[in-house]
C-alpha cells in the first residue's frame, strides 16, 4: 500500500481471475477498485507493492502523484482517471521468480538521483528506474557466501541518520547470521552498490519505514497505515496510527515483522543504531505499510480523479478486529475539506548575497504559525561551490555537503518549534552557506520553501 494526504492505495492479495484489483480507500475506510493488472503466473495470492511518485521524483522525469505497482518484473503505472499501463520491465530473473515481493520506493534524499528504486527478492538485485522507464542496476545484496539475500520493502533513510544515512535500507526476513540467532536483518546499500549486511536486526523483518520529520495525514486523520493479516490466514485489514504516536520521533526508522514480533523503533544514539520495541497487534502478520507522504501533491480543486473502471472487489470494508490502543482497524472521522490558503499570507521580505552566504527573511502574516517542512533550490555551482549548511533562525536544519548546483529535501533537522515562524507578523531568517563566496546575481538562483499548513513559497530569484 501507499499513502499521501489525498491518496490511500492498496492491492488485493488473492485473485483467481488472472487480474489483481488495485483499490483506493476513502476517508472512512470504504474502497473502490480503480484498476486491474495481470496477476503473476495467471492467478493466486501474491504480494504486489505500491508507491506514489513524490515531488522530488520530477528531478528524474516522473510526474508527481502517479501510482506505481509491482507485479514480478513488471511495473505498472496509474494516472487517474486512466487505466493501468505497463511502465517498465526489470531485466532481472530474481524479480520474475518468485514473481512477487518486488520492492518499490522513491528516493527523497537525492543520493540515488531521486529515482524510483526496485528490489528483486530472488536475486538480491537493486535497480534504479527513471521517469522514462529505463532500469539501471545498482548492485546485488549477497550474503557472506555470495548467495542472494531475500530482500524486499526498501527505503532510502535520511542523510543524517547515522553512518548509513542516505543509503538504501532493505529488509531480509530470512537472514540467518544474526547476533540474536533469530532470523531477520536489515542491510544497507550505497549509491555505488556497496553493501553492508546486518545493520539492524529484527525477527522476520518485513519493511523499512522512515518517520517523517513533520507529520502529514490522510483525510482519516491517520499518519501511518499498516496492512495486517490476523493469524496468518485470518481476516485482512488496514490499521492506522495517528501523529501523536510519533511525537519527537521524526527522522528515525520503524521496521515491522512478518513473524509476529510487531514493530521496532530504530534510532541512532551517536555511536550505534539502537532498536527498541514500538508496538504490536496481537496475532498480526505485518505486510505492506506506508506513512502519508507530504511530498506527494494534492489534486487541484478542478480535477476529478474518478476512475471509470467497474469495481469487482470482493473484500469487505467492515473488518473490525481490536488492535492495541495506538491503532484502529476502521476509519471513523468525517473528512474536513482543506481550506484554500489566502494569497500572500507568508512571503519573503529581504534577500542578501554576501561572502559565503545567501540570507532570506520570511514574514508570516497568517493567523497561525507556519512550519518549514521542505526546501528546493539551485545555485551557480561553478561560483559558489558546494552547499555546506542551512540554518533557520540560527538552528542548523541541513548540514550535508551538497554539490551539483541543486538541492531538494524534506529531511530537515531541528525540532518543529525551531522551524516555526510565529503567526501575525512573525519573521524568520534562512541562511544558506556555501563553500566559496557566492554570486550576488539573484537571477542565478531558483528556490522554494514549503511551509505547513500554507504550502510553497518562492524565495529565489
Amino acid at each position: 500500500m501507499a499513502a499521501a494526504p489525498a491518496d490511500l492505495i492498496a492491492t488485493e492479495y488473492c485473485s483467481f481471475t488472472g487480474f489483481t484489483n488495485i483499490d483506493k480507500i476513502d476517508c472512512v475506510g470504504g474502497f473502490a477498485t480503480i484498476g486491474q493488472i495481470p496477476t503473476p503466473f495467471g492467478g493466486g495470492c501474491y504480494e504486489l507493492y505500491v508507491a506514489i511518485a513524490p515531488n522530488q521524483s520530477a528531478n528524474a522525469g516522473f510526474t508527481p502523484r502517479d501510482y506505481f505497482i509491482t507485479a514480478g518484473p513488471n511495473l505498472y503505472k496509474i494516472t487517474l482517471p486512466d487505466p493501468p499501463t505497463l511502465f517498465a520491465t526489470i531485466p532481472d530473473g530474481g524479480c520474475s521468480n518468485p514473481g512477487d515481493h518486488t520492492g518499490i520506493t522513491f528516493d527523497h534524499e537525492g543520493t540515488f538521483d531521486f529515482n524510483m528504486i526496485v528490489t528483486c527478492k530472488g536475486s538480491g538485485g537493486v535497480w534504479k528506474v527513471d521517469g522514462e522507464g529505463n532500469a539501471t542496476n545498482v548492485g546485488f545484496v549477497l550474503d557472506n557466501n555470495l548467495r542472494p539475500c531475500t530482500i524486499e520493502n526498501p527505503a532510502v533513510v535520511p542523510r543524517a541518520f547515522g553512518p548509513f544515512g542516505g543509503q538504501l535500507w532493505v529488509t531480509d526476513e530470512d537472514y540467518p547470521n544474526t547476533v540474536t540467532t533469530s532470523p531477520g536483518a536489515v542491510h544497507a546499500m550505497d549509491s555505488n552498490g556497496n553493501v553492508t549486511l546486518d545493520v539492524v536486526e529484527w525477527h522476520g523483518v518485513e519493511e523499512v519505514l522512515v518517520i517523517p520529520q513533520t507529520p502529514c495525514t490522510f483525510c482519516s486523520g491517520g499518519e501511518l497505515f499498516q496492512a495486517i493479516t490476523l493469524n496468518e490466514q485470518g481476516p485482512y485489514g488496514i490499521y492506522q496510527y495517528f501523529p501523536a504516536d510519533f511525537t519527537g520521533l521524526g527522522g528515525n526508522v520503524l521496521v515491522t515483522s512478518e513473524d509476529g514480533a510487531g514493530t521496532a523503533l530504530v534510532q541512532f544514539d551517536g555511536t550505534s543504531y539502537v532498536t527498541s520495541f514500538f508496538d504490536n497487534i496481537p496475532g498480526g502478520i505485518f505486510e505492506g505499510a506506508s506513512f502519508a507522504d507530504c511530498d506527494v501533491p494534492t489534486p487541484t480543486p478542478t480535477s476529478t480523479p474518478a476512475a471509470t473502471f467497474t469495481p469487482t472487489a470482493t473484500a469487505t470494508a467492515t473488518f473490525t478486529p481490536i488492535p492495541t490502543a495506538t491503532a484502529t482497524a476502521t476509519f471513523t472521522p468525517t473528512p474536513t475539506p482543506t481550506p484554500t490558503p489566502t494569497p500572500v499570507t507568508i512571503g519573503v521580505t529581504t534577500k542578501t548575497f554576501s561572502s559565503t552566504k545567501v540570507t532570506i527573511t520570511f514574514q508570516n502574516n497568517a493567523a497561525v504559525g507556519q512550519v518549514l517542512t521542505g526546501l528546493a533550490m539551485t545555485w551557480p555551482q561553478a561560483t559558489n561551490g558546494n552547499l555546506t549548511k542551512i540554518t533557520f533562525n540560527g538552528t542548523t536544519i541541513y548540514n550535508t555537503s551538497t554539490g551539483g548546483g541543486s538541492l531538494t529535501t524534506s529531511s530537515l533537522l531541528g525540532t518543529t518549534a525551531q522551524r516555526t515562524i510565529a503567526a501575525n507578523g512573525g519573521t524568520a531568517t534562512l541562511t544558506v552557506t556555501f563553500q566559496h563566496n557566492v554570486s550576488t546575481n539573484a537571477s542565478n538562483y531558483t528556490g522554494t520553501a514549503t511551509f505547513n499548513p500554507f504550502g510553497s513559497v518562492t524565495m529565489l530569484p
